[in-house]
């Protein structure tokens, strides 16, 4: 069965299934050929020099005002970078054409980056300058209508609200901040088509996608004993096992609310083999937060059916497990065993339950 079908292949599913009208069907394929008439219009390698042309445009912008000797002037440089992203995002909202798209994106990246740096250096004082950046990510996220500009803004806040939050709090709050991060992600997901009928749909998907991305690279960072625990020793931080232990039980949610959805009852056989299988991952990996995390990632990426999602996941998954390998302070034996012991967990999850619920996958015609 394919991951995602296409349109077509719904419309042709429904039609044959009695559930579309006959007088819709010629109207959908109308407007399907319509839609991809204008999105082939250009070649993609037009669209490529386009962008180029409008990055080189933004820098030799920048370039101006460093040979104009405004560097030097920080407080000039900050306002000048705030009214840059007020203009790329009047700029933004006006236009269209691949050219103006990235010539604005560019200009309000470059102005975001300017204020914030400015006005850090002005105060001398690296909160000011996160506390700036969560403001701008914030007010960009709302107004700018773009999803590239939206996944980078939600990846500022997160960042930049982390970054406060382990320095004004410690690094429990970090951790704290990060269950919150992944919560909303799970959250995000599960009910990602229903949030996308209501007003803020448009951000449903790029804030959950740079949630997905985001959050497993911190706590791979975190897992780095030579860069985490350097930056983390003056603060306390919650013990692995606490992290691993919160981001399994959204893992398990996740995993019974897919369970509803595909019609399984969660406390039968089948959801006791799923939980079964989370749970032991878990206590095979305590010492690694990001594993679980990466096979929630799996378990909402084949839900929503999404190639985006499952590729994170996999990458996430084999970068936590090496990490797994080449860090526990165990033996080479226990963590070949640990390694091997969660393969061996999912391929008899699979096996179990092909077996005792046998559903022949159907292709989509």
């Amino acid at each position: 069965m394919a991951l995602r079908p296409s349109l077509q292949d719904v419309l042709s599913t429904l039609q044959a299934e009695g559930q579309l009208a006959p007088d819709v069907l010629e109207p959908a394929r109308a407007a399907l050929e319509v839609h991809q008439r204008r999105s082939s219009a250009m070649p993609w390698f037009v669209k490529a020099f386009a962008g180029a042309g409008a990055w080189l445009a933004a820098l030799f912008v920048l370039s101006f005002f460093a040979c104009a000797g405004l560097w030097d002037e920080q407080v000039v440089m900050g306002i000048l970078g705030l009214g840059l992203c007020a203009g790329a995002t009047l700029l933004r909202r006006a236009l269209r054409g691949v050219f103006m798209e990235q010539l604005a994106l560019a200009l309000c990246l470059a102005g975001a980056t300017m204020a914030v740096l400015s006005f850090s250096i002005e105060t001398e004082s690296e909160n000011v300058g996160a506390a700036l950046a969560l403001v701008i990510s914030g007010v960009l996220l709302l107004v700018y209508p773009d999803a590239i500009l939206r996944f980078l803004s939600t990846l500022g806040m997160v960042g930049s609200a982390g970054f406060l939050a382990w320095r004004l709090v410690g690094g429990v709050a970090l951790d704290l901040w990060l269950l919150g991060c992944a919560a909303l992600m799970h959250v995000l997901l599960l009910e990602q088509a229903r949030l996308r009928r209501g007003a803020a749909g448009e951000l449903v998907g790029p804030v959950a996608f740079a949630l997905a991305c985001g959050i497993p690279g911190v706590l791979l960072a975190r897992g780095m004993q030579d860069m985490a625990r350097h930056l983390l020793e003056m603060t306390s931080a919650l013990p692995d096992s606490v992290l691993t232990l919160g981001l399994t039980a959204l893992t398990l949610y996740t995993a019974w609310r897919v369970l509803r959805a595909l019609s399984l009852e969660p406390t039968g056989v089948a959801g006791a083999a799923v939980f079964a299988a989370l749970t032991l991952v878990a206590v095979l990996t305590p010492h690694t937060p990001a594993v679980i995390t990466a096979v929630g990632m799996l378990v909402l990426g084949f839900h929503r059916r999404s190639s985006v999602l499952l590729g994170l996941a996999v990458a996430y998954l084999l970068a936590s497990g090496g990490w797994y390998y080449y860090d526990l302070g165990l033996t080479l034996m226990a963590k070949a065993l640990a390694l091997m012991g969660s393969g061996l967990v999912f391929l008899g999850l699979r096996l179990f339950l092909l077996r005792r619920f046998p559903a022949p996958a159907t292709e989509v015609r």
